[in-house]
């Protein structure tokens, strides 16, 4: 079983502390570490895990249910078994600012919606027993743990896509009953506009977050029903980002943040080596990100999923610790950013100086300066570790506050 490893170049405790954007990864499906506090440390690089999958549900079934993670299952009846160690888990990652997100659906399972009775059903009981609900008379898997909200990776179309509004709607219309805590509906579409399978939802709800997936499209969806899109990598089908931003414009979910969705190794695309098309490289997913990273529309990257993040290791960082890197600095681990883009909005034309001293702050032994635009990480002395002195950082021994380096 792969395990996570906690190396980075330069301290990432501060998740948010240089980029509002934020880095998504799914976790339950594929052979990650079965201990999801493993995945929220402060090296980890992750600000949002997504909990994989409820895949059961609707078609007369009005308690999802699914397998998330080794151990984890949750019946027809909502009774988990085997789900203690995930619940204590998801407070331990809470604690860490990481939040937590249940996802209903996926690539394989039996799910669809018959109804606006029975989405609306299965929406309050998503509510009483993974919120904050104070219900007692259902079950809840994760004791009094609560998630922070609710995915949508909607793409087995059995049923009609028009009632998952009600399911969302429902969700939402709970939200205001527990004002002390926030929520978010988040959703992973397909990249191809029309979106075959969640264009109808998204067209009637309002999502907080989109992650939409940029692979496993060149050829578009249904034998070229559809159109191709992906990175525009690799020979790639071109990355429609902008397309997506045009396309929610018009609907409930205009105000959502976009993120950048990819597969975190050359096997994550579909488990094989023909998805290697769609694997971006670090180096390639900077260039990606520098592109649309000024677009106010954007919101981060999203990766399916942490075990393959695990066994893609570069420079002593996991793919997802390059992705951090990536939106805090604009480059992947020991390496610098790439040359300026074209971009979604405008971008500045200001050419940074060079500094001799670390703007953001690190608390490790590796620092970084801003050389004429790119940030370059460096390390300090043997024995020595970064030293905060005022707005600065500086070489130090730990527990000292006189710098030895200017």
């Amino acid at each position: 079983m792969a395990s996570v490893v906690c190396a980075s170049p330069h301290d990432l405790s501060s998740r948010q502390a240089a980029s509002t954007a934020q880095n998504v990864v799914y976790w339950g499906q594929d052979a990650e570490n079965n201990d999801l506090s493993a995945y929220c440390t402060s090296t980890s690089g992750i600000d949002i895990l997504v909990l994989a999958f409820l895949y059961e549900f609707g078609n007369g079934i009005n308690i999802p249910s699914g397998v998330i993670g080794d151990s984890c299952y949750i019946s027809t009846t909502g009774e988990g078994q085997e789900c203690d160690a995930l619940a204590s888990a998801i407070a331990t990652c809470q604690a860490a600012g990481v939040k937590i997100i249940l996802s209903l659906g996926g690539a394989a399972g039996s799910y669809s919606l018959q109804s606006k009775a029975e989405a609306e059903q299965i929406g309050q009981y998503l509510w009483d027993s993974y919120a904050n609900s104070g219900n007692k008379t259902v079950q809840r898997p994760f004791g009094s743990t609560f998630v922070n909200g609710f995915d949508f990776d909607i793409e087995v179309n059995l049923g009609s896509s028009q009632y998952y509004q009600y399911m969302i709607s429902t969700l939402r219309s709970n939200f205001a009953k527990d004002s002390s805590n926030k929520y978010y509906i988040t959703g992973a579409p397909q990249c191809p506009i029309p979106e075959p399978n969640m264009g109808i939802i998204i067209g009637n709800s309002t999502f907080d977050y989109l992650w939409v997936q940029f692979y496993n499209n060149n050829n578009g969806l249904d034998n070229n029903t559809f159109e191709s899109c992906a990175l525009g990598i690799n020979g790639d089908a071109p990355f429609n980002f902008n397309q997506w931003e045009s396309f929610i414009a018009t609907t409930p979910s205009s105000g959502a943040k976009l993120f950048v969705g990819v597969p975190a190794s050359n096997l994550a695309a579909n488990g094989g080596t023909s998805g290697a098309v769609y694997y971006a490289t670090p180096s390639q997913l900077a260039s990606v990100i520098s592109g649309v990273r000024d677009n106010s529309q954007f919101g981060g990257i999203m990766m399916w999923a942490a075990g393959y993040s695990d066994s893609n290791v570069n420079n002593g960082c996991t793919y997802a610790q390059e992705a951090k890197n990536i939106l805090l600095t604009g480059a992947p681990c020991g390496g610098s950013a790439p040359p300026s883009s074209s971009s979604t909005t405008a971008k500045s034309t200001t050419t940074a100086k060079s500094t001799s001293t670390a703007t953001h702050t690190s608390t490790t032994s590796n620092f970084g300066i801003c050389d004429n635009g790119v940030w370059v990480i460096q390390s300090c002395g043997s024995g020595e570790v970064c030293v905060p002195n005022g707005s600065s950082i500086y070489c130090g021994v730990a527990g000292s506050s006189t710098p030895v380096c200017t």
